[in-house]
């Protein structure tokens, strides 16, 4: 891991950066993972991909890869679509047909345009009958005519959990927009699955789960000796002053930064 210092900045330095990439016009997108939000859920707040311990998440986190993970929201049937780093409380409410019916019905409200990339590659939808229902019709309002082919889950939650599994384990690796390189031949790129060079990310480090979050930016994507690898700026507090460092991060460690959450 790199530990050069960097050029001190302020916390307000990181709202400067530019909070999305601009994306080539040959750029195919990251893979789309819609998932309905579970029944079962911890008892405390926390991030929406963690608050829900359904066995479709189960699967997810089973056979989720850090060389080819997918896009994610989480279709809530309380607050709509979710990033998965948004942080919620636990609540109870079902997704009836009444419920999905006034989804689609006032679907701004629950949409969250900002929170959806701005082009995708494969998509799969991954819940019941009217979880899917909501998410095609979100699809369809997002990217019109441009949405590819979709894949959805059916059947028995068996079925559905393999279909999922298959989805996941079907997903290649991603690097685009080739850079440069490194002084050893190792190919620089710009992008990786939904990892873009030049946006804000929020970095959890999840070997260190206890290491409070922390905004990051991106400088570059590559494969690294322990597999693909992100270069970033992170700020850090050293003796009560913030410092920026040049860090090597798993490319599973950043998640796309869209603000606070709500």
């Amino acid at each position: 891991m790199q530990r050069d210092t960097m050029p001190m900045l302020s916390t307000t330095h990181l709202s400067l950066f530019p909070t999305a990439p601009t994306l080539c016009n040959d750029d195919p997108g990251p893979a789309l993972l819609l998932m309905a939000c579970s029944g079962s859920k911890l008892d405390q707040n926390t991030s929406a991909i963690d608050l829900y311990r359904g066995v479709m998440y189960q699967s997810y986190w089973a056979h989720l890869r850090s060389d080819a993970a997918p896009y994610v929201l989480i279709l809530s049937a309380r607050h709509g679509f979710l990033q998965p780093d948004t942080e919620i409380a636990p609540y109870d409410q079902r997704m009836t047909r009444q419920r999905a019916d006034q989804m689609v019905r006032d679907l701004s409200s629950y949409l969250r345009p900002e929170a959806w990339p701005m082009r995708v590659g494969s998509v799969m939808l991954a819940g019941g009958a009217e979880y899917r229902r909501v998410m095609r019709a979100a699809l369809a309002r997002q990217y019109g005519p441009a949405l590819p082919v979709l894949k959805e889950t059916c059947g028995g939650i068996g079925m559905q959990r393999s279909q999922l599994g298959a989805f996941l384990d079907g997903l290649k690796p991603a690097f685009r927009n080739q850079s440069g390189q490194h002084a050893n031949g190792t190919p620089i790129f710009r992008a990786y699955g939904r990892i873009q060079a030049g946006a804000i990310a929020t970095l959890r480090y999840r070997a260190a789960p206890a290491l409070p979050a922390r905004q990051a930016f991106v400088l570059s994507v590559f494969n690294g000796s322990r597999g693909p690898t992100a270069d970033v700026e992170v700020e850090e507090i050293v003796r009560g002053r913030a410092k920026i460092y040049r860090r090597w991060v798993s490319v599973a460690d950043p998640q796309p930064f869209m603000g606070e959450p709500a």
